[in-house]
């Protein structure tokens, strides 16, 4: 029996989202009446393209009513495991062999080698052989601890993550076998707010934004969620007594909103949102894309 009373289903079953009428909508499952809530309450796992999520808490709160069959259990308090982290030394062996970076490479066709090596160095972004021509992105928080490293794979061609056959992202820890590693991340650049103190501080979704928006606009310190879910009230609250400022991609402003509208002083760009075209929408553009010029 799980510790809570409603999951989303398990076992890959997948029915018509309400929202976008794909097959890709998973709903929401009562252990304690055995049935599902509702239809329409469940999640939509088209992040990027639709992002329905009704949840079962909304959905009563909604009908006005109460679930039905047993109370709710009393929830136990959890001890948050503490953070792993990895070995300094396995992130300065990466941080080398660039020419075979497909990433690094492209940011030298944007920017100049010069600048290039500079954005690397600031956000100690790595080579990997996990894949030809992948690259590591370090998470490194602010006392200088290594949470995380994720490796990713770019277009040898483009600016564009190879998505297929599958998505290659993967993390260090598990490629090297680290066990056991409890990942808790920080966000992609945290590391660099120690450093400057002053600058307000910018916060985008992808490690790839963060560093071109650093290359572009280096007015701001940029930091990277690594990850529309990763945003929280917690983990901006660290920043309380900086200014700071959130640039959600196309598809996550109304719950970047939210979730920033919790914290006194989070500022919420809404830039994207006034110049977007429907097309824009559609290819759920971030404001590296902006900046870089791909939505003409």
């Amino acid at each position: 029996m799980t510790g809570h009373r409603f999951a989303l289903e398990k076992g890959g079953l997948k029915h018509i989202c309400p929202a976008c009428q794909q097959r890709r909508f998973v709903r929401y499952f009562d252990f304690y009446t055995g049935c599902q809530v509702a239809d329409e309450v469940g999640r939509c796992d088209r992040e990027d393209r639709c992002a329905y999520h009704l949840s079962p808490s909304e959905y009563f709160n909604r009908e006005g009513v109460r679930p039905s069959g047993l109370p709710m259990p009393d929830r136990q308090p959890v001890n948050e495991p503490k953070p792993s982290f990895i070995d300094a030394e396995i992130m300065l062996a990466s941080l080398a062999k660039y020419e075979q970076n497909n990433f690094c490479r492209w940011l030298c066709c944007v920017f100049g080698e010069q600048k290039a090596f500079e954005l690397t160095a600031m956000y100690n972004i790595g080579t990997s052989k996990h894949w030809n021509g992948s690259c590591v992105f370090w998470q490194i928080d602010r006392d200088s601890q290594i949470r995380a490293g994720k490796i990713m794979l770019y277009n040898s061609h483009t600016e564009y993550r190879v998505k297929e056959p599958f998505n290659h992202i993967q993390w260090v820890q598990k490629v090297m076998k680290i066990e056991p590693y409890h990942l808790q991340q920080c966000f992609f650049g945290e590391h660099l707010l120690n450093l400057d103190q002053q600058r307000p501080v910018a916060i985008v979704e992808s490690e790839k934004t963060a560093v071109v928006a650093a290359g572009f606009i280096p007015e701001y310190v940029w930091l990277a969620t690594a990850g529309k879910n990763n945003l929280n009230k917690d983990k901006l609250r660290t920043l309380q007594g900086r200014k700071v400022v959130v640039y959600p991609d196309l598809m996550a402003f109304d719950k970047w909103q939210e979730i920033a509208g919790r914290v006194l002083g989070v500022k919420v760009s809404d830039i994207l949102e006034r110049r977007a075209t429907e097309a824009d929408r559609y290819r759920g553009l971030d404001l590296a894309d902006y900046l870089l010029g791909d939505n003409t």
